[in-house]
């Protein structure tokens, strides 16, 4: 493993840094317990309860969650979007856990309240539907462990003030999360606080700010080159009839990306049977809201942008899994509910128009075959949006033996409130997403071939006495030597290498040392940071960036990361 020395860093001169530094004081942070919302359920909640270890003094400006408050649901809840709430901040030395049923009035009790603040109802389903918390002054939390309890207390006036409901996450993936600063995990929902250990897994973003000293890394710009397969566009619940109703679309493959070009598809009515009247594969509700079929032996092999299968698995949201699918959970079988997660993280699919079908109150799920096996077609006919009569859904989705898509869209309708429609592909288990596109406005276009650039980042914050990391990620298969630079300085502009035969790479930073690079045991480029024991070196800014070996994609053979711009301190 190579190592960077501080000490020879600077060459003798103690910090004096050139004005391009993007150093400074810790910048405010925003901690999230999981990178994007995710809902499985509506639950009665009272308070948030959770574990954190702060590793520097914070202070805790804000929150934000999500609540299930805006007159819907089954059963519906009250409409209390707008009304506000207090939100009383407990904390106890080291661990909620086996103190959640001991109240703060009870004699002995480790937990006492730290603050308060006030929360605003917000409707899920319009905005971002973040409920926001300010707490005015901020929370100050010295460095050490602790458990929270987020209790929200009833809002008393305004509309139907009353208990408050929030989204959450089944199961819970208990996993700590960590941004370096702060470490989160043991979170749970309780419905009256103080009576139990919590249930699933909220969600929930923390506004906060560390002490100015803290040492930080920030990222600059991007790496060359970003095309993922997936794309797609995201449909927010509302009145107003989808764009895409009585449209069609042709994904013509070109083996590693699709061509998307106006189809001239027409509606063809099923001849085969409802699955939907028949028993389901797997489903969340044990019925055909939120199903998926059994698993379906295609007649031929169907190829994608970055696979293959021969089987597929219907789902009753408006979506084909390229995949044989048995999960019963909620995150497979449910809709998105605001999140793009289900859609990133689940098998590969074809999102037809995938949301919150319902085909138990009426329409069909249909799989046709051609005769010849040259294609297979599949229909969701007037099958309506759960909860709303009036939002009948006809989507039909033909896969051909070449791995060409047709999809013809009838009536469209999107309108369950905190709901939203996502259309498009993605080859599923996390692969990294581009922004969310306006497919009808798009088209034609030409997907991404699956080029994700590398990305540079620090595995520990820079702190002075420790060694960091400074490691690449996603690493073209086929690289097996890095050209890793580091510098005191940024440059004021990203310099594009197009002269170099690099068109779209960049140059963030001006290098003082450069050297060759190996692959670690973990598939990536890992360079320590050596950090002397020694506060002479606060405050001290460094600059890093790699450049892969990676032959095919340019004519150097070589990609770029982003930049790192290192601040050490505490």
């Amino acid at each position: 493993m190579h190592k960077v020395s501080l000490a020879l860093a600077i060459l003798g001169s103690a910090v004096s840094l050139a004005a391009q530094s993007c150093g400074g004081a810790a910048p405010a942070q925003q901690f999230s317990n999981r990178a994007e919302f995710e809902a499985s359920f509506y639950y009665l909640n009272n308070a948030h309860i959770f574990d954190l270890d702060v590793q520097v003094p914070i202070t805790l400006s804000g929150a934000h969650t999500w609540l299930y408050d805006q007159g819907v649901g089954n059963p519906v809840v009250p409409d209390q979007v707008g009304n506000i709430s207090v939100v009383d901040v407990y904390t106890c030395p080291l661990t909620r856990v086996g103190n959640e049923t001991n109240a703060p009035t009870n004699p002995g009790s480790p937990w006492t309240l730290l603050g308060s603040g006030t929360m605003t109802v917000v409707n899920t389903g319009v905005g971002n539907g973040e409920s926001p918390i300010v707490f005015n002054p901020p929370l100050s939390i010295p460095a050490g462990q602790y458990g929270v309890c987020f209790v929200y207390n009833n809002p008393t006036t305004g509309l139907n003030p009353g208990p408050l409901h929030c989204l959450g996450k089944s199961p819970n993936p208990a996993t700590p999360v960590t941004d370096g600063f702060i470490t989160f995990s043991n979170d749970g929902i309780v419905g009256t606080a103080w009576t139990g250990v919590g249930t699933d897994s909220p969600n929930l973003r923390l506004d906060y700010l560390p002490a100015a000293a803290s040492g930080h890394h920030e990222p600059l710009g991007d790496g060359c080159y970003f095309r993922p397969y997936a794309f797609y566009e995201s449909f927010p619940n509302g009145v107003a009839t989808p764009d895409l109703a009585n449209t069609s679309q042709s994904w013509v493959s070109l083996v590693n990306n699709y061509l998307v070009v106006p189809g001239t598809a027409a509606f063809i009515p099923p001849t085969s049977a409802n699955l939907a009247a028949g028993p389901t594969g797997s489903s969340s509700s044990a019925n055909w809201d939120d199903a998926l079929s059994t698993p379906i032996v295609l007649p031929f092999t169907f190829s994608y942008p970055g696979g293959s299968t021969n089987e597929i698995t219907i789902s009753s949201n408006g979506s084909v899994y390229l995949a044989n699918v048995v999960d019963s959970t909620y995150a497979i079988c449910g809709a998105s509910y605001g999140s793009i997660a289900p859609f990133r993280d689940g098998p590969a699919r074809i999102a037809a128009f995938y949301h919150d079908l319902d085909p138990t109150v009426g329409g069909g799920i249909y799989y046709d075959v051609d005769p010849n096996n040259q294609w297979v077609r599949i229909t969701w006919d007037s099958v309506q949006e759960w909860g709303v009569a009036a939002a009948v859904n006809t989507i039909q989705v033909t896969l051909s033996v070449g791995g060409g898509v047709d999809i013809y869209y009838g009536s469209l309708g999107n309108q369950s409130g905190g709901n939203n429609a996502i259309a498009g592909f993605t080859p599923g288990t996390g692969s990294r997403l581009a922004p969310a596109m306006d497919l009808s406005a798009s088209i034609p276009f030409q997907s991404g071939d699956g080029q994700i650039p590398p990305v540079l980042t620090m595995d520990a914050r820079p702190v002075i006495g420790t060694t960091p990391n400074v490691v690449t990620k996603n690493i073209t298969p086929g690289t097996f030597f890095q050209v890793f630079v580091a510098g005191l300085t940024g440059v004021p502009a990203p310099i594009n290498l197009g002269q170099f035969g690099m068109p779209d790479c960049f140059q963030y930073i001006n290098p003082f040392t450069a050297f060759l690079s190996g692959l670690n045991g973990n598939g990536e480029f890992s360079v320590a940071f050596n950090i002397p024991n020694n506060p002479a070196y606060q405050g001290a800014t460094f600059y890093f960036q790699s450049a892969p070996l990676t032959g095919g994609l340019n004519a150097a053979g070589l990609l770029t990361s982003n930049g790192v711009c290192a601040t050490v301190g505490l």
